[in-house]
């Protein structure tokens, strides 16, 4: 069984099978299914894990009226709509003025494309909510339950804040148009915990809540702290995963459901892991993001005035990704037993950044991997057997010696 999951990647269509590397550039194409706005970088909050605070100084500044000269260069090199259209910041309600522009011109271009944004929630209003409603905006909220003091303040202490979130949730969560979203850190890595905290403050057991993954490691900011595991944290973390696969507790989050689901398929299908590609979906030619001043990116986290600035949009053609590495290069994701799981962590981190971040992928991994196989057969991992190979960050391998 392991042998086989070792082998089997997502089940499905990856339309270029190009292994992005800086030796081997992909492209973007000028008819993107997935288009991501980046509106800037600013955030009212300093998370101390945040994966953009190492790229603000890279942001190209934009102002309001920035926003219709984006939309007359789309006109000038986007071929076919688009099927989503993704808002990123930064906080993008930081930059209302600039949706307000974007959205609904957007809307009217592109009425069949769904329309989505990640946003921490703390700067809703009455009036950002009406707007979100009127347009059918599909709502993330980055929110950590009992784990916010990593991110910054919590909106739900504020009253009139949490009877904003509340009153988006009720209006939402019959589309399915609203999640709550969690990292996974070393002192916050229950998922069935932070489940029974948003339901708690929502009063709510239907509320959503999913995981945007476990913690990665952008900076040295996050290498000094939250983003480093010790051995006992690393077997809390495989525990508390597995266990709520076991409690049911993990199909009620779509981030573990969809993982146990796609791993159980490629088993099944047999498919292999050349089908595979990043789990950001960002080594693809059809997913395409780009700034107001319509330079595309590496990816809706970086900024556009050092290495991960690809070029113009309106040049598409001379668009290469030479700024990242597929999983397919590098030795440890090759031979890793949990890869469908984790789909190469962030393809730009490298050195110790990489290897911290394949490290916490890798534990939160053998927990889905564990758990999985409880549900399923009612069976416990008690071992992997076979080449595996791991990066060798000195950290990292002195925590493993403990495990």
């Amino acid at each position: 069984m392991l042998a086989a999951s070792r082998q089997a990647g997502a089940p499905r269509v990856w339309e270029d099978a190009v292994r992005v590397s800086p030796e081997n550039p992909g492209r973007k194409t000028d008819n993107p299914s997935v288009l991501k706005i980046q509106l800037g970088l600013a955030c009212n909050y300093t998370c101390s894990y945040c994966n953009q605070s190492s790229q603000v100084d890279s942001m190209a500044m934009t102002k309001t009226s920035d926003a219709i000269s984006f939309l007359q260069d789309l006109d000038q090199w986007l071929k076919e709509p688009p099927s989503r259209i993704e808002f990123w910041g930064g906080e993008p309600l930081l930059y209302y003025k600039k949706l307000a522009i974007l959205v609904p011109e957007l809307d009217r271009r592109f009425p069949d494309a769904e329309f989505c944004m990640v946003t921490n929630g703390s700067l809703l209003t009455q009036e950002i909510l009406d707007f979100i409603v009127r347009f059918d905006i599909c709502v993330t909220v980055s929110h950590d339950g009992p784990g916010q003091h990593l991110r910054g303040e919590d909106p739900f202490d504020d009253p009139d804040r949490a009877a904003l979130l509340k009153a988006l949730w009720d209006d939402r969560k019959n589309g399915e148009r609203m999640q709550f979203s969690s990292v996974l850190t070393p002192n916050n890595s229950d998922p069935a915990a932070l489940r029974r905290w948003f339901v708690e403050k929502l009063g709510d057991a239907s509320v959503v809540t999913s995981l945007e993954g476990v913690v990665a490691t952008h900076d040295d900011k996050a290498l000094a702290g939250p983003g480093v595991w010790n051995a006992a944290q690393y077997q809390s973390l495989r525990d508390a995963v597995a266990s709520s696969f076991e409690t049911g507790e993990a199909l009620l989050i779509p981030a573990l459901r969809e993982k146990a689901k796609g791993l159980m398929q490629s088993i099944l299908m047999g498919t292999p892991s050349s089908s595979m590609g990043q789990k950001c979906g960002m080594d693809r030619s059809d997913h395409v993001a780009v700034d107001l001043h319509s330079n595309v990116l590496t990816c809706h986290n970086t900024g556009a005035n050092a290495q991960h600035g690809l070029g113009s949009a309106l040049r598409m053609d001379e668009i290469r990704l030479d700024t990242s590495t597929h999983w397919a290069h590098r030795e440890c994701c090759s031979h890793c037993p949990v890869l469908q799981l984790c789909g190469g962590s962030c393809m730009y981190l490298e050195g110790e950044q990489f290897a911290q971040s394949c490290e916490n992928e890798y534990q939160f991994g053998l927990g889905v991997l564990d758990g999985t196989l409880r549900r399923a057969f009612g069976l416990k991992l008690e071992s992997i057997e076979g080449d595996v190979r791991r990066p060798t960050r000195r950290k990292v391998i002195s925590i493993l010696a403990q495990v």
